[in-house]
């Protein structure tokens, strides 16, 4: 299943390049990376991996005309969390999570870019992976239970250590779209889109003494996407961005939306 749902993205990703990259243009392999060459040598439209070798340097970063990172780090921050599902039960706000231990990071591997000659206007599309992580604030962690996800407190492991910490994974195939104004080698405005599809999820909990116990797939929305803005400053970029997309699916689970604000390199 994993397999088709990474080549459905790379398909997507490539048509999407193919549609904003200009017909008479010339692809080469050059040192940026993949390169469609116009006929008056301008270059606005150009594709890259993150990892290129150039004059027998490995160079790791973003190198096409895209405010698209290649490493993303943001803290995400619970937004109006609903849990009408769980009406009469006293269960509370049981998705209590620590903003400043639960990360969202992202790496993206692919990355293909268009822009006007004067490289002031463009578009940028990518696929990478994304991981985010939401950290309990509490002593506690959720299972599920008949297919509903439930909270529950944490009690002793088997060796009887109490827990150090507990969380929640959700782990994607990322397809960023971003829209920039500016030149993004130097100052660039974007603002755009992302689909994340999602792979797996889990919750961790780790004792104290170095034992961990893991619980997978949880009845979390396939899809989830959200908008983003982005001030880009060369190689550096700060970004805001919200997802409407309810982390679990409807009448399975509290219906939680997030905003993540970040730095990318």
């Amino acid at each position: 299943m994993k397999t088709k749902f990474y080549s459905f993205a790379l398909l997507a990703f490539v048509a999407t390049f193919l549609a904003i990259a200009p017909a008479q243009a010339q692809f080469r392999i050059g040192s940026d990376g993949l390169q469609f060459d116009l006929e008056d040598n301008h270059k606005p439209v150009q594709a890259s991996t993150i990892v290129m070798v150039k004059k027998n340097e490995l160079n790791i970063g973003r190198r096409n005309l895209s405010t698209i990172p290649c490493f993303e780090i943001g803290w995400n921050v619970i937004h109006n969390p609903n849990y009408s599902l769980y009406a009469g039960q006293e269960l509370g706000d049981f998705f209590n999570i620590n903003e400043w231990k639960s990360t969202q990071v992202t790496v993206n591997l692919l990355q293909a870019s268009a822009a006007n000659r004067s490289r002031t206007l463009g578009i940028g599309v990518g696929l990478g992976i994304r991981s985010n992580d939401y950290r309990f604030a509490s002593n506690q962690s959720i299972e599920r239970t008949t297919g509903i996800v439930m909270p529950y407190e944490i009690g002793l492991s088997d060796k009887g250590r109490s827990s150090k910490k507990s969380k929640f994974n959700v782990a994607s195939l990322h397809i960023p779209v971003e829209v920039f104004f500016g030149k993004p080698n130097k100052f660039a405005f974007s603002v755009g889109g992302y689909v994340d599809m999602v792979m797996n999820s889990h919750t961790k909990i780790k004792y104290y003494g170095g034992h961990k116990d893991k619980v997978h797939n949880f009845p979390t929305n396939f899809i989830q996407a959200g908008a983003v803005a982005r001030l880009t400053f060369s190689n550096i970029s700060l970004f805001a961005s919200y997802q409407p997309t309810s982390i679990f699916k409807t009448t399975r689970g509290p219906e939680i939306q997030q905003f993540t604000i970040g730095l990318a390199l």
